[in-house]
């Protein structure tokens, strides 16, 4: 009788003792919430501090800035055929010296793959596809277009938070951008990324933002993703909300959306790169949707240096343009060189 007695005793203390590790230590389910949301279980990515560079690290600060990004269709299937490592392997140092690096994400992020067929216009991918561009450089990654919302605004909330879950920072967003402004502190400056979607916001409503950050005494980019796709020459639809936001103390405007290379000029003494075009996508009926620009952009106390990097892609890889497909498109753009300085306001 005692040894059952004993036998009955220890295996309640067992049995109390497994219930409290299952519900203190063993990690809890995550709760679905909707039809499309879903719980991201990614390699916590390195600390920022170990990716970004730290306020102390240098004078001045160097963003290189990037057109659209589309992971899905058949760009998804070339990541599948031939592996993560596909699009950017001929990339090269084309982010070289640059602390942060940033670009239009024209995709959300389901768990499930769905791979789009050619001629589909709602785009999504995959978690893990996400840390391809970690891994080629990306810091920032802006929401604010018309495919960051294609399943809804809660997987715009879970693409969201799985930029992050990387190692990244998403900002803007497609009807609310100004809830979500990028802001950092480097290399004593201090700067303002503001998305703005063309179709899910108005100008007249980013005006007194632009205008507060302004006088904080922030460096305030607009990140705009506006205009008429495949047209060369930036119409006046991204021309007078330009004008309004350099009115309102916007310093430099770098345009994306019409997937094709636009004009660049100065307004007022705002840079304004109407259109990066495309830098990954899978529109192969032209020559100018297979091209794009990349910025580098140096910010100092006395002026504003951008430096043009155009790129090709081929076979859903992004590549260096070669030197003299460059300097036809820098003599098109009015840039012999590939640079435009102008005195920082």
């Amino acid at each position: 009788m005692r040894q059952s007695n004993f036998l009955l005793g220890l295996t309640a203390v067992l049995g109390i003792s497994l219930f409290i590790a299952m519900f203190f230590v063993l990690p809890k389910p995550e709760t679905l919430t909707g039809t499309y949301f879903f719980p991201v279980h990614l390699p916590q990515a390195k600390d920022r501090a170990a990716v970004l560079p730290t306020p102390d690290d240098k004078d001045g600060l160097t963003i290189s800035f990037v057109g659209d990004i589309m992971l899905g269709r058949s760009v998804e299937q070339a990541i599948v055929t031939h592996g993560q490592s596909w699009p950017f392997a001929e990339l090269d140092n084309l982010f070289e010296n640059s602390d942060f690096v940033v670009g239009n994400f024209e995709s959300t992020i389901r768990a499930k793959r769905n791979i789009e067929v050619t001629n589909q216009m709602t785009f999504d991918t995959t978690p893990d596809n996400l840390d391809i561009l970690r891994q080629a450089g990306f810091t920032h990654l802006s929401l604010a277009n018309n495919h960051a919302d294609d399943y809804g605004s809660q997987v715009t909330t879970s693409t969201r938070e799985s930029i992050k879950t990387v190692g990244m920072i998403p900002f803007g967003d497609p009807t609310n951008s100004e809830q979500f402004i990028l802001r950092e502190n480097i290399g004593g400056v201090s700067i303002s990324i503001i998305g703005f979607h063309a179709f899910g916001e108005k100008p007249d409503e980013l005006l007194d933002t632009i205008k507060s950050e302004h006088e904080q005494g922030r460096f305030v980019i607009i990140y705009p993703h506006w205009g008429v796709e495949y047209a060369t020459t930036a119409p006046s639809v991204e021309i007078a909300p330009a004008k309004q936001f350099i009115a309102a103390g916007a310093d430099l405007i770098i345009g994306a959306h019409p997937h094709v290379i636009q004009n660049i000029e100065v307004i007022d003494g705002v840079p304004v790169i109407y259109s990066l075009g495309n830098f990954l996508f899978d529109q192969d009926f032209s020559s100018e949707t297979k091209r794009g620009l990349t910025l580098q952009v140096a910010i100092n106390d006395e002026t504003v240096d951008i430096e043009l990097k155009p790129i090709d892609i081929i076979n859903r890889q992004t590549l260096p343009m070669d030197t003299v497909a460059a300097q036809k498109l820098f003599t098109e753009l009015g840039l012999p060189d590939g640079q435009l300085s102008v005195p920082r306001k």
